[in-house]
């Protein structure tokens, strides 16, 4: 059997033998760009998208009052308090029963490891419980005297975005964790989406340079769900640095002699059409010589490795394409998923659900060979020169904002699944 893959860069070597990248089907073995294995035209009805939910969940130490004896949520007392092993252990199993009695399959990865088997046979029907390697109390946290607060990462399986079950199997799982555990998040925990074919299968290099293209277009808009006060801003405690700052893409960007403008290399009709006013005349000149860039690969290997950054920790970026570019082993053996992983930690089940539509739909108008929202998401986010411009008596968190809605209205996206965001944004933005 095939090594478990790393959950994350920074975890000790106890945890090497956990997988974590589990959303989207088997690991392709033979080379990306094989005709065989993007032999099949890509089809929205068969996008794959699937939830990785780092938390914090707190047992009870023996012998301490409960500190929040108003909290009518149950909380398990630690069977045995000075053993972390044990505590991650229970802390695990509570949350996959939960999961259970949500109608749900769930294993945990002690489980598997004691089983002996690996958590890619898992990955189609059951949600893993895990250890979350940068999820950590902070002081919000350690105030509650008398918690033992346990690392948590809930993986779900690859389930078809289109379904309408799929939306509902989420949300009941999400009510079910937090009605019946006292679950937190803080700036060490993430909201990370992965997006994939359901047959495990990658998508065609055309497809990934749509997707590539209206990222790298909408990237500062789409980052700015991000509190960029939190401790977390610039990636402390989890890796999602931005593709504008870390990338290949940006390096080469930054000598203007290596990216003549031009669109000759832009073969998606909508792309062309969105960025062809802008090629030769004033505009949003790095936005226009990337998308040029991405749209002129000529492999996955290539398209992964320019949206990824040299170094390994800017290999995954909040936009995570490295899947593609095969530079490491954690890379290869990885199902061949794009994924977002710049959501702040959080435990409201309205922003967990609208970042999954937002995320879903945007794969969806990428692998769409012809999709209206595309073109109209990629227009609106060219004709902001410099970052947008602020109208009058707008305050920064009101500009930023109003991008973001604007963005949202040309993808169609529900006003439900958005309004959080705006007023997240609104708020943090200052």
């Amino acid at each position: 059997m095939a090594p478990f893959i790393l959950d994350d860069e920074r975890q000790s070597p106890d945890t090497a033998s956990m997988d974590s990248n589990h959303a989207a089907g088997d690991p392709t073995t033979s080379p990306l760009d094989d005709a065989s294995q993007t032999a099949e035209a890509d089809r929205p009805e068969d996008i794959s998208i699937a939830l990785e939910w780092k938390l914090l969940l707190p047992l009870l130490a023996p012998g301490h009052e409960d500190p929040r004896p108003k909290d009518v949520r149950p909380l398990a007392e630690a069977r045995r308090p000075h053993d972390q092993q044990a505590c991650l252990e229970q802390g695990n199993e509570c949350v996959a029963r939960t999961i259970k009695q949500a109608g749900e399959q769930a294993v945990t990865m002690h489980g598997l490891l004691k089983a002996g088997v690996e958590e890619r046979d898992f990955w189609s029907s059951s949600w893993v419980v895990k250890k979350a390697n940068s999820a950590k109390p902070l002081d919000e946290e350690k105030a509650h005297k008398g918690y033992i607060w346990v690392p948590v990462e809930i993986c779900s399986p690859k389930m078809r975005f289109q379904d309408p079950k799929t939306q509902v199997r989420m949300q009941r799982v999400l009510d079910a964790l937090n009605t019946s555990h006292r679950i937190a998040a803080n700036c060490t925990c993430e909201v990370h989406i992965h997006l994939g074919r359901m047959d495990g299968q990658p998508w065609s290099l055309s497809t990934l340079q749509r997707l590539g293209a209206l990222l790298w277009a909408g990237e500062p808009t789409l980052r700015s769900i991000r509190d960029p006060h939190s401790p977390n801003a610039d990636n402390l405690y989890t890796w999602g640095f931005a593709m504008h700052q870390r990338s290949r893409l940006a390096t080469l960007l930054e000598t203007p002699s290596a990216c003549p403008r031009g669109v000759a290399a832009i073969s998606d009709s909508q792309t062309m059409e969105a960025v062809q006013g802008y090629s030769t005349a004033a505009g949003p000149a790095t936005l226009i010589d990337g998308i040029v860039r991405i749209c002129g690969t000529t492999s996955h290997l290539e398209l992964g490795q320019l949206l990824s950054g040299p170094e390994k920790m800017y290999r995954r970026l909040g936009f995570n394409f490295s899947a593609f570019g095969e530079e490491d082993e954690r890379a290869r053996r990885n199902p061949r998923t794009m994924e977002f992983r710049m959501m702040d930690g959080s435990v409201d089940t309205h922003l967990i659900m609208g970042w999954l539509a937002i995320c879903g739909t945007i794969a969806e108008t990428a692998v769409a060979r012809s999709d209206s929202r595309y073109a109209a998401a990629l227009e609106v986010l060219l004709q902001r020169p410099d970052g947008g411009r602020r109208r009058r008596r707008e305050t920064l968190g009101g500009q930023r904002g109003r991008e973001f809605r604007e963005l949202m209205q040309a993808l169609g996206i529900s006003t439900q699944h958005y309004r959080e965001f705006e007023s997240k944004i609104r708020r943090e933005h200052y």
